[in-house]
């Protein structure tokens, strides 16, 4: 009987006791699942959704999340057709993003104040680093995103380059004027300077509306800056409107002159940079504007053939191609229908952790990426034909370097060194225009109902001012019809968008001049 109780006895203990330890064992937590609007590289495909890097994310942070994956040139109308239906994203990420309209206006990001100290703590760091966090509360003084900054020196956006495998076997040398570089074009559409018997040299390749690989930067030989939102600043701070100002006609005259001739791509007016890429990519271009050379859309032995050249200027102008300066991007932002606030800021703010965001733009750790002695990490290598976006999303990713922070943890890439090169040679020989007109777009601020009416005007002055320019391209241009097109801006409200941005520019001059 004794025996039986004793034995009864442990039993119980037994159970108690493994009742203790499964009550001490925590359940395993469930993974977080959000949804994001991502923006995707226009001649890059990415499968964000089986990225090996957002898959190591996602193991530190217990996040998923299912991207909804949209062009460049999707990006805006995707942006606007979400919000219109009423069913939004947790997450916008990348691309742009008008933060005046979407949170100051109609409230519909959520304003990150009150949540970055505790769930972006890596980030939250950084804004005071080099004051780089001073541009990112709008106008009612909150900050709606995350801020997307790489700080290289990068002072343009497409720089000139020549066929100089051509040039060698024709005899010619680089052209500096407009004059010249007509004549070199000639001498590539004529002399098969390729070699193989075809006609089919593509004297200056391009696509059309924008300052990487577009027909703007023609302007920069007439003495015009362009850029895609047609207004820039003078050395005095008057904002000019350049479809007004000497030098735009002379230049379309002179791309008309080129595509009569068949020494310009007329494909250049309707064609993307995929297929901008697949010509250059068959040996047939002679002349093209891009970002740079090397680990780009160009095959490493086509990128071989071309240097770098400066713009050329034509008669009586001066060469002004439009400056950039290291600003701070759309990165990120919550909307207001986001279900968890908390996971969404500390998946954002995993990527920013140094080792993760260097991975994120130049590949693994010990593949393509190095962590050196002196505790810095550099490239190793640089897959060709843009393999890193297989496993990283590179600029489609999450960002924030201040100057001072990335030179203490990172050494330069070659091909990041080739850009800043060329930055540097554009810059000292003068060719750049003296203010950057980006000081004027991006941080200059401006009030919701400001961005609002530039953004309705930017839009139809957009649409008049491209369409006239493939009319003049294609079939030239006539007093008649460059009045008419004066004229249309004007209807649209081309002063009125002028006057916007210089009232906005004076009273962010008037600010600082109080400080």
């Amino acid at each position: 009987m004794r025996k039986n109780a004793f034995f009864l006895l442990l039993l119980l203990l037994l159970l108690l006791t493994l009742s203790g330890c499964g009550d001490s064992i925590a359940p395993e937590t469930e993974k977080v699942s959000l949804t994001a609007l991502q923006y995707e590289l226009e001649n890059q495909t990415l499968d964000f959704d089986n990225m090996w890097f957002f898959q190591q994310i996602e193991e530190q942070t217990g996040v998923h999340v299912d991207f909804d994956v949209v062009k460049l040139s999707d990006w805006t109308n995707r942006v606007n057709l979400m919000f219109a239906s009423g069913r939004y994203h947790d997450l916008i990420l990348r691309g742009s993003l008008d933060v005046e309209d979407y949170g100051v206006t109609q409230h519909v990001i959520l304003p990150l104040d009150d949540y970055l100290e505790e769930y972006m703590p890596t980030y939250f760091s950084r804004l005071p680093i080099d004051n780089a966090g001073r541009t990112l509360p709008s106008s009612d003084g909150k900050m709606y995103y995350v801020g997307f900054l790489l700080s290289q020196g990068i002072n343009t956006n497409g720089h000139f380059f020549i066929n100089k495998t051509w040039l060698d076997k024709l005899g010619l040398s680089v052209p500096t004027t407009t004059e010249e570089l007509t004549e070199v074009l000639r001498a590539f559409k004529n002399g098969d300077p390729n070699g193989n018997g075809l006609a089919d040299e593509i004297p200056y390749e391009a696509t059309f509306a924008d300052v990487n690989t577009g027909l703007y930067n023609a302007f920069s030989a007439f003495g015009i800056p362009m850029n895609e939102y047609f207004v820039h600043l003078s050395a005095d701070g008057k904002v000019l409107f350049m479809p007004e100002e000497d030098g735009f006609r002379a230049c379309v005259e002179w791309l008309h002159s080129l595509c009569q001739e068949g020494l310009l791509d007329v494909e250049s007016l309707t064609q993307g940079s995929n297929l901008w890429a697949a010509k250059v990519n068959q040996q047939k271009a002679g002349y093209f504007t891009y970002w740079r050379l090397i680990n780009t859309a160009l095959s490493e032995y086509i990128a071989a053939d071309y240097e770098v050249m400066l713009p050329v200027h034509a008669e009586g102008y001066k060469a002004s191609l439009a400056r950039t300066k290291d600003e701070i991007e759309f990165g990120a932002a919550l909307t207001i229908q986001n279900h968890d606030i908390p996971s969404s800021l500390r998946w954002l703010d995993a990527q920013f952790e140094t080792e993760n965001m260097l991975v994120a733009q130049n590949g693994k750790i010990g593949d393509t990426l190095i962590l050196r002695g002196d505790g810095r990490y550099e490239v190793a290598y640089v897959p060709a034909g843009n393999e890193l976006y297989k496993t990283v999303p590179i600029i489609c990713g999450q960002f924030f370097a201040p100057a001072s922070y990335y030179a203490s943890v990172y050494v330069p890439a070659a091909h990041r060194q080739e850009k800043s090169a060329y930055c540097a040679l554009y810059d000292e020989s003068g060719v750049l225009e003296e203010v950057p007109y980006t000081l004027l777009i991006n941080t200059v601020p401006i009030t919701s109902e400001e961005s609002a009416r530039i953004q309705q005007l930017y839009t139809s002055l957009k649409s008049a001012v491209n369409a006239y320019l493939v009319e003049f391209v294609t079939r030239g241009v006539t007093d008649e019809r460059f009045a008419d097109f004066l004229t249309e801006l004007n209807s649209i409200g081309a002063q009125e968008y002028v006057s916007l941005y210089q009232t906005a520019y004076d009273r962010y001059m008037k600010g600082l001049s109080e400080q």
